[in-house]
């Protein structure tokens, strides 16, 4: 099983490192694209809430919980999305799948160590504009792709017995390709800037963990998360071409931009901090329900080489509400008795501000984690969403998404006793 994981992982980790299609959404066009991670398929079903923490599951979102595992954990998340876009005019449906999360997790005697990737942004998108209140008519072609990805060394350990705390260190690394194009009437040639920043850097979150038994056998689980203010360095290029909109690859004449002269071939892109906490209740192996808020300082976010027309930044939050219910998790009569049932609601205002609208995004999550032999499981399940509002100056999005995720469990360090 271990085997076959890291064939499977490999094959995946070469598909995010050169070839990241993640997204259809046109909301994939501000900030470094459309944020794909918000934990691992259990933290997603249930809102995203970074809380709950167990002995057998790696919470890729709360490094403080490495400190709880006893199983050495391997962790892989998919995806398959459906995009339905409207507007005042028309309506389109897209198609998207792609990787979620690769990671393993490792305990100790003394902490809880992990690492990984994961496809954090996605840019995909191509939009067309037509202008006819001038003559002679003007297509203009908006189009991206790339993202970033994480890849993460995460680390937890025990302060006091029912207090964790944990850090997560990220390089951050991945290539943007913006399109701008624009076609007149009668006119073969079109003309084309083509953008392009490869960016790298480092960020890091940092959280606690408390867990404590209140009331016969209920437990209160309480987390604090912070993440500061990083910068990443964007390595940047730019051409001005000229190519027909019948036949894009029909290039004419490439001018190599020299950005050097205006100091943006090297700049840098600050990332938002955010703070976050949340709170629940739940019984061991049984239930549990909880609530989770995070800020973000989204207005601090700036990318000097590709700033987009009427678009603002602001602060931003999420809020998530979820949990789970186990109907007899020791079960050795009955498959399904021992099935999780996960919920969870999600609303987020992301802080971007495109033509004086404000765009927010709400989840609806549910899903069911199928035991496998040993500790290990299937997690499957289904998010319906929606973004954007219908008017004369956005599109309105509507997705739904299934999600698979494989929880594989094995046991390191310990003594063979018999060969």
């Amino acid at each position: 099983m271990i085997r076959n994981f890291f064939k499977i992982a490999s094959l995946f980790l070469i598909n995010v490192t050169y070839s990241q299609i993640g997204t259809t959404s046109p909301y994939s066009f501000f900030g470094l694209g459309e944020v794909n991670f918000r934990g691992t398929q259990i933290n997603r079903f249930m809102g995203g809430l970074e809380i709950y923490n167990d002995s057998i599951h790696a919470n890729l979102s709360n490094p403080s919980s490495y400190a709880k595992l006893k199983f050495t954990t391997y962790s892989i998340g998919l995806n398959y999305r459906n995009n339905n876009l409207t507007d005042t005019n028309d309506s389109k449906s897209l198609i998207s799948s792609g990787l979620d999360y690769i990671g393993v997790a490792i305990p100790t005697n003394k902490f809880g160590f992990g690492f990984g990737i994961i496809p954090y942004t996605s840019v995909g998108y191509k939009l067309n504009r037509l202008d006819s209140t001038s003559f002679p008519n003007i297509l203009n072609q908006y189009q991206g792709e790339g993202g970033v990805n994480k890849v993460f060394f995460s680390l937890g350990f025990n302060l006091l017995k029912y207090f964790s705390i944990g850090a997560t260190i990220n390089y951050d690394f991945g290539k943007l390709k913006y399109q701008t194009s624009k076609y007149i009437d009668d006119v073969f040639l079109g003309t084309v800037l083509i953008n392009e920043s490869s960016v790298s850097g480092l960020d890091v979150k940092l959280s606690t963990n408390f867990e404590i038994t209140v009331y016969q056998n209920i437990d209160l689980h309480a987390m604090i998360s912070y993440v500061p203010q990083a910068i990443l360095n964007s390595t940047n290029k730019s051409q001005l071409l000229t190519s027909a909109l019948s036949d894009p690859s029909n290039l004419g004449e490439v001018v190599e931009i020299d950005l050097a002269d205006t100091g943006l071939d090297l700049t840098e892109i600050q990332l938002p901090s955010s703070f976050g906490f949340g709170f629940g209740f739940g019984k061991n192996s049984k239930w549990f329900a909880g609530g989770q808020y995070i800020k973000t300082q989204s207005s601090n976010f700036k990318n000097s080489f590709n700033p987009l027309p009427n678009v603002n930044y602001k602060d931003g939050s999420q809020l998530s509400i979820g949990g789970f219910f186990i109907p007899d998790f020791s079960s050795i009569t009955s498959y399904w008795k021992r099935v999780v049932l996960r919920m969870g609601f999600r609303h987020e205002a992301t802080g971007i501000i495109a033509n004086n609208f404000e765009i927010k995004e709400t989840g609806l999550n549910f899903g069911f984690g199928l035991p496998l032999p040993g500790y290990s499981n299937l997690n499957i399940g289904l998010e319906y969403g929606s973004r954007g509002s219908n008017n004369s100056s956005m599109l309105e999005e509507k997705f739904w998404t299934i999600r698979l995720g494989f929880s594989l469990n094995d046991r390191w360090f310990v003594k063979r006793k018999y060969n």
